[in-house]
């Protein structure tokens, strides 16, 4: 431990080391990274748009870092920005990495951050542990450094319920020599009842004096060694049901009642929205139900639902079915959190087995106990609900013009294809898991996903209108017609020949997907150690409407040879009798599936090893976690095959393999903490990639929290390397240089974070200032044409927040931001040049609260600047204003509204109405407005 000194030299060396905090600006939008998050709070991520292009929605995706999959949160339009929030339970400490998507009403995408593939470079968001902020509890543990006892839990069970008058608890020191008796701690929640307690014959005993109340109780027992060290806590629950006759005692309940009304306006799009939503939670003795629905005005039945509603009930520890818009997780490769319309059922039992044995010469022979629990996880319903066309001219049919056909007769056949539509998306996921004494787990799993195409009809609604052009009708302009319409007026009212595609339609083929697999997990050391093992493969049929193989297609799927055998060794029909047999089960068709076959079976001749490891439809992980003295280390490897598909995680990242090790290390009583780690990542899992893109990252992350009321700091250091392999370059057969493909670059981020908090007379306050700093270095510098263009952006940022409170009723908060961006670009003369993009901003709100702190009044400016002096620059000033109210106990009244204007002073010179009054490049036409809204929430808490 250092002493009270050098903590303060210590302290002092961090403050002077500081670098840059990245953001997110260019020409569409601006964000600003969240500062450091702690562990357990909701993240609000906002995007501010420049574009002038409107906005039909927004999805915000975020992970914990490291994690395989990304999570979805559908983005609301509020106070002129698009908004998502990552709840709560999803912050943890390993970070959260994050993306938007923007869909544009003409189709496009804005992605956040702007590249071509925003999922394998999401941005990052630091999180600390509140733990190690937090004002430390008087109690007998000091620290969290303890040592192992093996303390026997005998009453209550883990789970089990019991009426108040049979409450005994009892745990077993017989086989914990070293526990000193005498010191000892014993908690029911979080309540002491270490006087009541006593230890006799290694046994420690509590009768409670009096009777405790119904409800879930948590116990925690604290000893000491002999030699004073901290003992690991033993911690179990049970809960206490005080039977019928006591209904209208055991019964507790709470929930809420929310009204939204909101209005908003950007880039000429005006969004009105109302939204209705409720809670409600219950409790009876041992079960608890709780029930929660969101209803919104923009519900739309040509897109995805918006509205939301759950209805869960939990049976103790034991038994939890879920209802409605569930979010379940069977596995980060199956299924993790995404939103499924259905029914989860997650079922737990626990198990002891025992037998004492018998003595011989006074020693116990043949005693055991087993340990262990199982574990049934059920998951069932609709990934994605049928849509059957889009609202819009050319959003339900399309007349196929270049398609000339005619009967018998020689009347023409009309054909046209379908287009809008969505299929609904079935889903089935199952788990079964085991654990035998803490030490060894394992668990299968299996997702079957398949669109019901039957489900959408064949013609679309009456009102549907499509466009034809001149070479159908004859006429000058294209005409819209409804398909009655166009019977009567172009098919001589002959229906016989409008036809319509009755599959392989315009939008899209039916799909089915088959996912399964397995993990590992074995425990030595008490816990200290871990080894983990997990496997899956999946088979996708991207056309499901093409139906089974025939035997005709197996027997030259592999060959040439119509043999009737497949690669000369396997009777075609035998497997075309086993396809037949599991059809049900999947649609097996060559011509459509990934992969044709799990194991490649030319590489299998040469090695099963080899072709297990590399199935191209194959994913799998290996980990090890150890945690001994101030250290947790983690080492892992994992491979995801280019071809493994499951349609309840769509955002696996494919055709990686990743090896990475992390060792955090935790000292001065866990205030100060470094992880270092090492990670690299490749693509070449298969021998066709040619170019594979290796990059290995090395990472230094140290947090520094000495206590309450003192500063905390935070840094990161972070260095990426990254080539694809090429050691040429570009010549034609003459040796004419042509061009350079090589990569070999280094990328270094830079990150520091410092929080001050302040205890003034008066007020108090808390300062945060974040810097970071991306560069980029080019390995091959040396070797390449000097007129060669390295395109990479650079970025550094500064971002500084002051908030005050003072003793009277005011909160203040100021924050400043700015985010330079170097962008290169070849100049007319083809020399490589660095364009500088600055932005800058600015923001100021206060609160303050009247009658008792019954009506809080809230305000704020903010001004956004490209810093150009030109006409080129651009000018945002924003104002918000609303407020609180507690029209009375539990029943609040909420006012928010914003408005943001645009000085651009090119517009005093483009020759456009840009204000829509008539008149062009009048004196105040630089100024429009950006966007503005209004919200208003009434809610009820009960």
């Amino acid at each position: 431990m250092l002493n009270r000194t050098s903590q303060r030299v210590f302290l002092t060396l961090y403050l002077y080391l500081m670098c840059i905090l990245l953001s997110q600006s260019n020409h569409l939008y601006h964000h600003s990274n969240p500062s450091t998050i702690e562990i357990g709070n909701p993240i609000q991520i906002s995007q501010l748009m420049f574009s002038q292009e409107p906005i039909q929605s927004g999805m915000l995706y975020f992970r914990e870092t490291g994690k395989l999959s990304f999570q979805e949160i559908k983005m609301s339009y509020e106070n002129g920005r698009w908004t998502g929030i990552i709840p709560a339970h999803r912050v943890t400490i390993s970070g959260i990495e994050y993306l938007t998507i923007l869909q544009t009403y003409d189709g496009g995408r804005i992605a956040m951050p702007l590249i071509d593939d925003p999922f394998n470079k999401p941005l990052f968001i630091k999180v600390i542990s509140t733990k190690t902020v937090g004002i430390q509890k008087k109690s007998i543990n000091k620290n969290n450094n303890y040592t192992n006892a093996d303390i026997l839990v005998l009453s209550p069970e883990t789970g089990s319920v019991m009426l108040p008058d049979e409450v005994v608890i009892s745990a077993s020191l017989f086989n914990a020599p070293s526990v000193d008796q005498s010191k000892f701690q014993l908690l029911v929640n979080n309540k002491d009842y270490t006087d009541q307690t006593v230890i006799f014959d290694d046994v420690l005993s509590l009768v409670p004096s009096e009777e405790l109340e119904f409800g879930f109780y948590k116990i925690k027992l604290l000893f000491k060694t002999k030699y004073g060290m901290d003992v690991e806590p033993v911690e179990w629950t049970f809960s206490i049901s005080k039977g019928v006759k006591n209904f209208s005692e055991s019964f507790k309940y709470n929930g809420s009642f929310l009204g939204k009304k909101s209005q908003s306006n950007a880039s000429s799009i005006s969004i009105d929205d109302q939204e209705y939503s409720s809670k409600l939670n219950a409790e009876i003795s041992w079960i608890k139900i709780r029930y929660s629905s969101r209803a919104s005005s923009r519900e739309s039945k040509f897109l995805q639902p918006i509205n939301r509603s759950s209805f869960i009930i939990q049976i103790t520890d034991y038994l939890k079915i879920e209802n409605g818009d569930v979010y379940p997780s069977i596995s980060p490769f199956l299924l993790d959190g995404k939103r499924v319309n259905g029914r989860h059922i997650d079922a737990g039992f626990d198990y002891k087995i025992g037998f004492n044995g018998f003595r011989i010469f006074g020693k116990d022979l043949l005693g055991f106990e087993l340990t262990g629990g199982f574990e049934l996880q059920t998951v069932s319903g609709e990934l994605i609900r049928a849509v059957q066309y889009q609202n819009g001219i050319d959003r339900a049919y399309e007349l196929l013009t270049d398609y000339a056909k005619y009967d018998a007769s020689g009347n023409r056949i009309y054909l046209f294809n379908r287009k809008g539509y969505t299929f609904p998306r079935k889903i089935n996921a199952y788990r079964f898991g085991l654990s035998f004494n803490n030490n060894f787990k394992a668990g299968i799993h299996l997702l079957k996903a398949k669109d019901d195409f039957d489900k959408i009809n064949l013609y679309a609604s009456e009102n549907s209108t499509f466009s034809v052009d001149s070479s159908i009708t004859g006429d000058t302009v294209t005409t819209y017609y409804t398909l009655a319409r166009f019977i009567d007026s172009v098919a001589n009212g002959n229906s016989n020949l409008i036809k319509v595609k009755n599959k392989n339609w315009a939008n899209g083929n039916p799909q089915e997907n088959l996912a399964l697999g397995f993990e590992v997990e074995g425990a030595l050391d008490n816990r200290k150690l871990l080894f983990q093992l997990g496997w899956n493969m999946s088979l996708t049929n991207y056309n499901i409407w093409a139906g089974r193989a025939n035997k005709d297609s197996l027997d030259l799927l592999m060959d040439t040879i119509p043999d009737g055998k497949l690669l000369g060794d396997y009777p075609v029909s035998d497997i075309g009798k086993f396809i037949d047999d599991y059809s049900d089960v999947f649609t097996v068709n060559p011509l459509y599936m990934a992969p044709i076959l799990p194991i490649d079976p030319i590489i299998a001749q040469e090695s099963t090893l080899r072709a297990i490891l590399n199935m191209p439809a194959s994913a799998y992980f290996f980990r090890v976690k150890g945690s001994y003295m101030f250290n947790n280390i983690l080492v892992e490897y994992r491979q995801l095959g280019s071809q493994y598909k499951s349609f309840g995680n769509p955002f696996l990242t494919n055709n990686i393999r990743e090896f990475f090790i992390n060792d955090r290390l935790s000292l001065l009583g866990r205030r100060l903490m470094f992880v270092a780690g090492y990670k690299y990542r490749d693509n070449k899992l298969s021998e066709l990639v040619t170019n594979p893109v290796a990059t290995k990252t090395v990472s230094l992350n140290t947090t520094l929290v000495p206590g309450p009321g003192a500063p905390s700091i935070i840094m990161n250091i972070q260095s990426i390397g990254k080539t694809n392999g090429i050691d040429s370059i570009d010549v034609d057969q003459y040796g004419n240089y042509l061009g350079d493909n090589r990569e070999d670059s280094q990328a270094l981020n830079l990150m520091a974070s410092i929080n001050l908090p302040g205890n003034f007379e008066n007020f108090t306050t808390t300062s945060s200032i974040n810097v970071n700093s991306i560069s980029y270095t080019d390995n091959l510098a040396s070797n390449r044409k000097k007129d060669f263009f390295f395109q990479k952006a650079e970025t550094q940022s500064l971002a500084a927040t002051l908030s005050t409170r003072f003793v009277f009723p005011l909160k203040t908060t100021s924050t400043f931001n700015q985010t330079k961006i170097f962008i290169p670009y070849l100049d007319q003369n083809n020399i490589a040049q660095k364009q500088t993009n600055t932005w800058t901003s600015y923001m100021m709100s206060a609160q303050y609260a009247f009658l008792e702190n019954r009506l809080r009044l809230r305000s704020g400016i903010d001004y956004t600047t490209n810093g150009k002096k030109d006409d080129t620059a651009i000018k945002l000033y924003g104002g918000k204003l609303g407020c609180d109210w507690d029209i009375f106990d539990k029943l609040t009244l909420t006012f928010n509204s914003s408005i943001r204007l645009n000085n651009n002073k090119n517009n005093n010179f483009d020759e456009i109405d840009n204000d829509g009054d008539g008149k062009t490049d009048e004196k105040r036409e630089n100024w429009s407005m950006n966007s503005s809204g209004v919200n208003l929430t009434l809610g009820y808490k009960f």
